[in-house]
């Protein structure tokens, strides 16, 4: 490859990081505060923090059983802004996300170039992680995913490095302390930490590949051990969730339609592309919605919230129904870059098969094995819809970024072209369904102020209306929290 080629390439890909942050700071600015995954939640928790220099019981509020770390640097954020008032709030609160699926992507960038891969390839499988719908919509998340596929994404970078050099003491604590870092934002953080294994269970063991292990777990257990200790003094468990408690629990249940079955692990109904949301409405006002019960399946929901908003949270209420064709676009339009990657996937297992562990890639193959099995148990056990959300697989956006790259260099040279162009396609239309207001208006109205005011009026020590108060100046500032009943 000539000089010129990696400078084009390297050009191109810059062009695409300030691309993809003008698109997330303009998304930032436009899209309701509440409308993520558990925000007021979360931003709850935060709050907790900073006014009260206090952790909360691990059992306290709806999102409290996290880990701290993200809640941390928010509550650092919220310290510094908060008398800026509610919009330099908001921003700087999305801000920690967006530089983290940002960073994520620059990461990905490097490690597909390290690993060989040209750079066309590599700037099109960065603009799939920074444009891929699930991508898009945790880049404006308050919440604790992005931040953990950040940790984890760098603890990649770091064991694709030992597994060249696994006797590397920096790049050893380097991984150990990011996987640790992964580990005490999310518990899906757990996926890495047991990916760090790989770079040093191999034949050739002396004293510098025990030392560099070692170095490795000790910086993780540095940053782990004082979160998961407490959670075992506090509540004497290490990973206490509050799924089980009210009005979680009540809430989770009413997205159970049935039991789980066998059977909804191994089919992919059309109608998951066709109509990718767990609501279809039929022509007629948000009330007529009933349940989609296709997405009984798991991996037809899971894909569906990875190409489009399955959950509602960005496309208005009304717009989930028939007739509107963003969805069935990029689902089917995201069928090329998944499938390349599932089969870059598969190539991938196979190399770590026949290698014994030493192909280059391998700790992204653990990793992601970990993650799709830990996926399986978690949702044969809660079968919730709500359970089964393709964010839970964002820390697996190196790995994807990876396996699509190892994917689309196995094809012949006319397909190559032809997946490129159409996985190209398939960013941009995603950027585009998903720039707020340009297809679809921005959601300002009351939907989520009134989900969380009434969430927290069951918890009334959590402080969630009051962090939802401060962040969404659509909260009424003179509404009074309502006792718990």
């Amino acid at each position: 490859m000539t000089g010129r080629a990696k400078v084009a390439g390297r050009i191109a890909f810059v062009a695409l990081l300030v691309l993809a942050s003008v698109h997330y700071g303009w998304n930032a600015r436009h899209v309701a505060p509440l409308a993520s995954y558990d925000a007021g939640g979360h931003a709850a928790y935060v709050l907790t923090i900073a006014d009260e220099g206090r952790l909360p019981h691990p059992l306290e509020g709806w999102s409290t059983f996290h880990p701290p770390t993200y809640y941390l640097v928010a509550a650092g954020v919220w310290r510094a802004l908060e008398s800026a008032g509610p919009r330099a709030l908001l921003t700087g609160l999305r801000a920690i996300s967006a530089f983290a699926i940002l960073g994520c992507g620059v990461v990905a960038f490097i490690v597909l170039r390290s690993l060989g891969y040209g750079p066309a390839v590599a700037v099109v499988a960065a603009a799939l992680v920074f444009f891929t719908p699930v991508a898009q919509m945790a880049s404006v998340m308050i919440g604790n995913e992005p931040l953990a596929a950040f940790f984890a994404t760098l603890a990649l970078l770091c064991l694709v490095r030992l597994q060249a050099t696994p006797r590397d003491l920096g790049a050893a604590a380097l991984a150990g302390l990011c996987a640790g870092l992964a580990l005490a934002t999310k518990y899906t953080g757990l996926y890495v930490a047991l990916a760090c294994v790989v770079p040093f269970v191999r034949r050739d063991i002396d004293g510098r590949l025990v030392r560099s292990a070692a170095v490795c777990l000790a910086c993780g257990l540095l940053v782990v051990l004082p979160v998961y200790l407490r959670n075992v003094a506090i509540t004497g468990t290490a990973t206490p969730v509050t799924r089980t408690l009210q009005p979680m629990r009540g809430i989770e249940e009413a997205y159970v339609l049935r039991p789980r079955r066998v059977g909804d692990y191994l089919w992919v109904p059309f109608n998951c592309l066709r109509r990718p949301s767990i609501i279809h409405l039929d022509d007629g006002p948000p009330r007529s919605g009933v349940w989609n019960t296709s997405m009984q399946s798991v991996w037809g929901l899971t894909y569906a919230s990875l190409w489009y908003d399955a959950f509602t949270h960005r496309i208005p209420l009304r717009f989930h129904h028939d007739g509107i064709w963003a969805g069935p676009t990029l689902t089917l339009l995201g069928l090329v870059p998944t499938g390349i990657m599932l089969f870059g996937f598969g190539g991938a297992l196979v190399a770590l098969v026949r290698q014994r562990g030493r192909s280059p890639d391998a700790p992204l193959v653990v990793m992601a094995v970990i993650a799709l099995a830990a996926v399986t148990v978690i949702t044969w056990f809660a079968p919730a819809m709500v359970a089964v959300k393709g964010s839970y697989l964002l820390s697996l956006i190196l790995p994807a970024a990876v396996f699509f790259a190892r994917g689309v260099s196995a094809l012949p040279g006319p397909l190559r072209v032809g997946s490129l162009v159409i996985s190209t396609t398939a960013a941009a239309a995603a950027a585009l369904v998903f720039t707020t207001g340009l297809v679809f208006p921005a959601e300002f109205g009351s939907r989520f102020v009134r989900g969380w005011e009434v969430t927290g009026s069951y918890l009334p020590g959590a402080r969630i209306e009051d962090a939802a108060r401060l962040v969404d100046p659509m909260w009424l500032p003179n509404r009074r929290p309502r006792s718990a009943p």
